[in-house]
This record gives structure tokens, sequence and C-alpha cells, in this order.
């Protein structure tokens, strides 16, 4: 039998039996291709900041603490004599003058007292007088035996006792006179009157209703604080070798703080075991009658000079829960350098932990900034950050002055 013939493939078929893995190769490529892509993020440009460099410099050893207004001089305005209070002068909270009547205890009693006095002190006069005289009429008798022993014992006896009672009798009109002047209660000093204990009409005196007011100075007046005992040597230290200045920051209602100078004039020389702290004082003349004892007030103490420090702005210094930092620039790119941050002076800050010359973020975006980010910054020399600072201060002023 004649074989028949074997099949075979079309053109057409057999074209498409190598294109289709053909297709797939190209689209597995092209897969790759994509992934590659995705793999490989693009470059984000870098951040901008502006940046300066750390110098060294001299700047003036500061410490701050709060501190509280004290007055100089602060009494008790006290009833030194029984009786009943007549009047009271003054109103309550106001400045009175060193002198100023400022109550009235009755002061008839007292008037009749000194009359009294008076009148003993007469008697004892004209007493002495007539024990004087027998003294002098019989002294040339006693002397040469022509009266007794005895009765020239008596006349000496009574001369002497005769101006013993003088004397008393002086006393007693001077004592008189003492409890009638405190019948007048008068301002010792210049300050201000606080509120009155007692009203006109109570019986005051020792023992009993004894306080009447309060009086202190306002000017000049004292600032107190309590630094930590471990600064008690550079406290002690300042102070010995001469002045030690310090400003006194005062809020005063409706209008800007005050910045006042004045001196220490204390350290005290023990510790409170309590709160670990000392007390240093420094006294102000020109606070204000506004300024009343026990009022907040930040103060700034200069010990000296720091010689030859590290100084960045303090806008260079940022803060976790642990370090100080700055954020440094070095080959273009962003270096977290921990530093010990010490005396603030003039916006400038002294810093450890870094050298003289380097760049420091000033200004940015805090949240770009991460170890190694790429920093396209403007740096100034610290001469010249300072200037542009006080140029802006000095438009911001100016433009808010009307």
């Amino acid at each position: 039998m004649p074989r028949r013939p074997v099949p075979t493939r079309s053109t057409s078929a057999h074209r498409d039996s190598w294109i289709i893995p053909f297709t797939l190769t190209l689209a597995t490529i092209a897969l790759s291709g994509c992934g590659d892509a995705a793999a490989k993020p693009k470059e984000r440009p870098p951040m901008v900041a502006e940046a300066v460099t750390s110098e060294r410099r001299s700047v003036p050893d500061l410490y701050r603490y709060p501190g509280t207004t004290q007055a100089v001089q602060s009494v008790m305005i006290v009833a030194r004599v029984t009786g009943y209070l007549e009047a009271r002068h003054f109103k309550e909270g106001t400045m009175v003058a060193e002198g100023d009547a400022l109550f009235t205890i009755e002061p008839a009693p007292f008037e009749a007292a000194v009359i009294s006095a008076q009148g003993r002190l007469e008697e004892a006069m004209a007493q002495a007088a007539y024990a004087r005289i027998e003294f002098e009429r019989n002294q040339p008798l006693g002397e040469s035996g022509a009266i007794s022993a005895s009765e020239w014992d008596r006349i000496v006896a009574a001369s002497a006792e005769a101006q013993g009672l003088l004397e008393a009798a002086g006393g007693d009109l001077e004592v008189a006179k003492i409890n009638l002047s405190y019948t007048a209660v008068t301002a010792p000093f210049s300050g201000r009157i606080g509120e009155r204990f007692v009203d006109v009409g109570n019986l005051v005196g020792p023992g009993s209703t004894e306080r009447l007011a309060e009086l202190v100075t306002v000017d000049p007046m004292r600032i107190t604080f309590d630094p930590p005992a471990t600064e008690s040597a550079a406290f002690r230290d300042a102070w010995q070798r001469g002045s030690v200045p310090i400003t006194v920051t005062i809020d005063r209602a409706g209008s800007s703080a005050s910045v006042l100078d004045g001196a220490v004039d204390l350290v005290d020389n023990t510790v409170d075991p309590a709160t670990s702290t000392f007390l240093v004082r420094a006294q102000f003349p020109t606070l204000g009658n506004d300024v009343l004892p026990g009022t907040y007030a930040p103060v700034e103490v200069r010990l000296g000079t720091l010689e030859n420090r590290v100084v960045v702005p303090d806008e260079a210094i940022f803060r976790d829960t642990q370090y100080d930092f700055v954020w440094a620039i070095k080959d273009g790119k962003a270096q977290r350098i921990n530093v010990t941050a010490g005396v603030l002076w003039n916006n400038l800050r002294v810093v450890e932990g870094i050298a003289s010359g380097i760049a420091v973020v000033v200004a940015g975006d805090s949240t770009e900034l991460k170890e190694g980010v790429a920093v396209r910054a403007s740096i100034k020399t610290l001469a010249g950050w300072e200037k542009a600072k006080a140029s802006k201060t000095t438009k911001l002023k100016a433009g808010a002055a009307p």
C-alpha cells in the first residue's frame, strides 16, 4: 500500500512557535529593568541651611538665679506703753516719712504722771536743800567734838538720804516723760506702712495688744537668692577679689521690664542643709517705690571672665533628653557633635566639645537634619552673624515703634 503523507505544520504555526518565547523573554527583560529602577531611589537635593563658624572669645562668667526682693529695714510698730488708742494718722499701704505721726495713745494719764513726778522732784529738792544746810551748819561742831558722834552721824546720813531721794525723783520724772513720748507713735524711718492691726479705741500695750502696724523700706532694697552649695567657693573667691556686679530684672505693670545694676553685699558663711544652698544678697539703690518686698526678680551675677573659650550662637544648640549637641557641617554633610553648653552671653553660648572654626547650623529645617544628610549652607563668620542679627533687631524695633 502506498504510505500516507505525514502532515506538516503550516508556515504560520511555525512562526508562532518561536515568537511566543521571544515575547516572554522581552517581557522578562522589561520587568527586570523596572525592578532596577525601583530599587535605585532618586537622590534628594541637599537641604538649605544657614551656618556660623565657632570662634574663641573671652566672655563674662555669668550665673543666673531666681531672686526675691527684701526690705533693707523692716520694723513692727508696737505700743510701748499701755493705754487706749486715740488716733491713727496714716492711710494703710502708703508711703510715710521718718518722724511722721502714725498713732496716738491717750496721753492724759501720762501727762498727769509727769506732773506728779515733777512734784515729787521739787519736794525732794527742798528736803535735799534743808539737809545740806544742816550738814554745813553742824560740820564745825562735829569736827570739834561739840556735838556727840551719834548726832553728827545722823546729820551726815540725813544729807546723803536726801540727795538719794532727789536723784530718784529726777529719774522718776524722766521715766514719766519717756512714757509720755511713747504715746505719740512715729515712723522711725521712711518707707511704706502696711495694714493696721488694731482699731482706734482698743486698749494696747506691752503684754497684750502691742503690734500696731509694720513699716518697711522700699528704696533702697535688697535682692536675695540661693545658689547651690557647689558654687560657694566661686562666689567667695569673687567677693574677696572685690565688687561682684549683679543685674536684676524687674517686671513693672503696664511697662517694659527694668534691668538695674547693683552689687553683692553678702555671701553667707553657712549652707542650708535642707536645700544644700547658701544665701547671697545684693543691694539696689533705685528699684523704685512700686516694688514691694517679696517680689520675684531674676538676677544675673558676674563672677569674672572666661578667657579664650569656644562660643557659638545659642540658636546652634539642640537638645534631646540626654545631651546638648550641634549640627556641624563637614564635607557638605551634617554631623552631630555632642557638646557641654556653658555660659550664655549676648546670644552666644560657651561650649565644650568642639574646636574653633567649625561651621554649625543656626537656621534650617530641623526635621531634615540627620547624620550624613547633604547640606548646602550659607556660612557666616561670628562677627557677620552678629552684625546681621543686630540689623534685624533694629529694623524690628523701628517697625514696632509706631
